[in-house]
C-alpha cells in the first residue's frame, strides 16, 4: 500500500515512539506543535529541514529513501561505500564522526570538534581523514544522499584545492551563512570558486574566495541502504 510521507513520519512515532509524537519531536529535535501537523488531521506538509532531522537521528536509523518514497525497509542495516577517490592511503582508519547541526558550521566544528562528537567509525582501506559528518540537501543527488556519512580532510590552505574535486563548503556572502557539498573549481582569475552541483536541477554558484570561511576535500562517502 503507497503511503504519504506525513502517513511515515506518523508510523515511525507509532512504532519507534510507542504512537508518543511528543517524544519523537524530542528525539529528533523538532518542534512538537509543527510535528503534530504533519501526523494530524491537518496534515501539513514536512519542511525539509524536519525530514532531514529525522533521517540524521542516529537513534531511529530511519533511511531517507523509505521516508522519502516509501521504498525498502525504515530502518538502515547495510553499509555501502559508494565514494572512494583512487588516492589514498591503505590503512585501517578510525573517523570521528561530528554532529555538524550542533555546530551550525564547518568553522565552527573545527575549532570545537570535541564538543560536537557523535561516534566513529571504521573502514577498512580508508584513506586519513579529520572526520565525518552526515549530508544535508539534494544538489549531489544522487551521487549524495541526505544522510549520508561524508568523511572529509580539512583543507587549511585554500590555494591547495584541487580543482574539480568534491568539497565541503562553508561561506558566507552578503550576511547568510551556507555549507554546501559541491565540486569545486577555480575560475580564470583565482580569487573566485565554482561550485558545480552532480543535480542538473541545481545551477553553478560563483563565490569570491574571499567569502570561503572553511573547507574541507570529501575523501569518501558511506551510504547506510536497507537490506532486502
Amino acid at each position: 500500500m503507497n503511503t504519504t510521507i506525513n502517513q511515515r513520519v506518523k508510523e515511525i512515532a507509532d512504532k519507534l515512539c510507542n504512537g508518543n509524537v511528543s517524544e519523537l519531536a524530542r528525539t529528533v529535535g523538532v518542534n512538537q506543535p509543527a510535528l503534530r501537523d504533519i501526523v494530524g488531521t491537518r496534515q501539513v506538509e514536512p519542511r525539509f529541514e524536519t525530514l532531514s532531522k529525522i533521517v540524521d537521528c542516529s537513534t531511529l536509523n530511519i533511511s531517507g529513501d523509505w521516508l522519502l518514497t516509501g521504498k525498502g525497509n525504515m530502518q538502515k542495516h547495510e553499509v555501502e561505500i559508494i565514494y572512494n577517490p583512487p588516492y589514498r592511503d591503505i590503512g585501517h582508519e578510525l573517523i570521528p564522526v561530528y554532529d555538524i547541526s550542533a555546530a551550525a558550521n564547518l568553522q565552527t566544528l573545527f575549532t570545537e570538534s570535541s564538543h560536537h562528537l557523535l561516534g566513529e567509525i571504521k573502514i577498512m582501506n580508508a584513506p586519513q581523514c579529520d572526520g565525518a559528518i552526515f549530508a544535508r540537501g539534494d544538489s549531489m543527488y544522487p551521487l549524495v544522499k541526505t544522510g549520508d556519512t561524508i568523511a572529509y580532510k580539512q583543507l587549511h590552505n585554500i590555494n591547495n584545492l584541487i580543482s574539480g574535486e568534491m568539497y565541503v563548503v562553508d561561506f558566507h556572502i552578503d550576511g547568510d551563512d551556507f555549507l554546501v557539498i559541491k565540486y569545486v573549481q577555480w575560475e580564470e582569475e583565482d580569487t573566485s570558486l565554482r561550485l558545480v552541483s552532480y543535480n542538473q536541477h541545481h545551477k553553478d554558484m560563483v563565490i569570491p574566495v574571499s567569502a570561503v570561511r572553511a573547507i574541507a576535500l570529501v575523501k569518501i562517502v558511506v551510504r547506510i541502504t536497507s537490506m532486502v
